[in-house]
């Protein structure tokens, strides 16, 4: 048994980044494939949702809206105003890549990975890599490489005291763990946090929390559970989940005591879905450890 509720049946293609605005008491969270982005009510149960003109790989909340990471390029959206207002250009080949997972560090530096997925009619039979680095956008628009290229980029997150930073391949099932500097946004020394084994196939670490305590938490794409990674990376607990599909958890709610998870339901046949109804949907349960304030998305950071 499962100790998570379904709060949202949003039965969403690829739901992913929740995360909690404390000022607006509200989870915004993404459907990617939709695409969109959607702000949930926990008191009431209301979901609003925008549109958005292309795929949208995550987000990070400014004070006043937020950057939304476009196959097409970064922008700001005004949630007042609905306006998008484009900010930089994508760093990569919008034919072959896309951007997926990426969140603010602890001085609101915007990261963001991407996601081999070259549109029709693909590149199958190209040499050219399957993978980019992880990306900084810097002062003046420009994008920083930091990690070596990954080809499904995941699982960002960092220590309570943002000094380490985790990094995802969803394909390789590897978790890494660099040293990060919070002053310069610098990293170094990478290394091996967890490598996941015996999963289905097509399964891997997706998106990931960390909780006040420190300890990793990761949703397992396409084995139904989430991993908790004590710091030194051993495998705390597993959690079952309602769907086979969970994407990322979030802390939120008053004191960050509740644990939120997106799900997807894209990949699912007929009678896949027909055997789980609620894939797609917005989780929650209470968390065993609270969680950390997500920070707002500042762009540049001593720029």
């Amino acid at each position: 048994m499962s100790d998570f509720r379904l709060v949202l049946r949003a039965q969403a293609l690829n739901g992913e980044t929740p995360v909690w605005c404390a000022a607006r008491r509200r989870l915004f969270w993404i459907d990617l494939r939709e695409p969109s982005l959607h702000e949930f009510d926990p008191a009431t149960g209301a979901d609003e949702s925008w549109h958005m003109p292309a795929w949208i790989g995550c987000y990070g909340l400014t004070a006043s809206g937020a950057v939304v990471a476009l196959r097409t390029g970064l922008f700001s959206f005004d949630f007042d105003t609905t306006a998008l207002t484009a900010l930089a250009p994508a760093p990569f080949d919008a034919r072959r890549f896309l951007f997926n997972d990426g969140r603010a560090d602890p001085r609101g530096r915007f990261l963001v990975g991407t996601m081999y997925q070259p549109l029709p009619p693909g590149d199958r039979h190209s040499d050219a890599p399957k993978g980019t680095p992880l990306w900084r956008l810097e002062a003046g628009a420009r994008w920083q490489p930091v990690t070596p290229d990954v080809q499904t980029s995941n699982g960002l997150a960092w220590s309570p005291d943002g000094r380490t930073m985790y990094h995802s391949d969803t394909d390789a099932r590897t978790i890494w763990r660099w040293e990060y500097d919070p002053d310069s946004g610098a990293v170094a020394n990478r290394c091996v946090f967890a490598q996941l084994t015996g999963l289905p196939d097509k399964a891997g670490p997706d998106g990931a929390a960390v909780d006040r305590d420190g300890f990793y938490w990761c949703a397992v794409y396409g084995a139904g559970v989430l991993h908790r990674y004590d710091p030194d990376g051993r495998l705390e607990r597993t959690v079952a989940f309602p769907v086979r599909h969970p994407t990322m958890p979030a802390f939120g709610g008053a004191g960050l005591e509740t644990i939120y998870v997106t799900s997807a339901n894209w990949s699912l046949t007929p009678e896949q879905r027909r055997a789980e109804p609620d894939a797609g949907g917005l989780f929650a349960m209470p968390a065993p450890v609270p969680g950390l304030p997500e920070p707002y998305a500042a762009l540049a950071v001593g720029g």
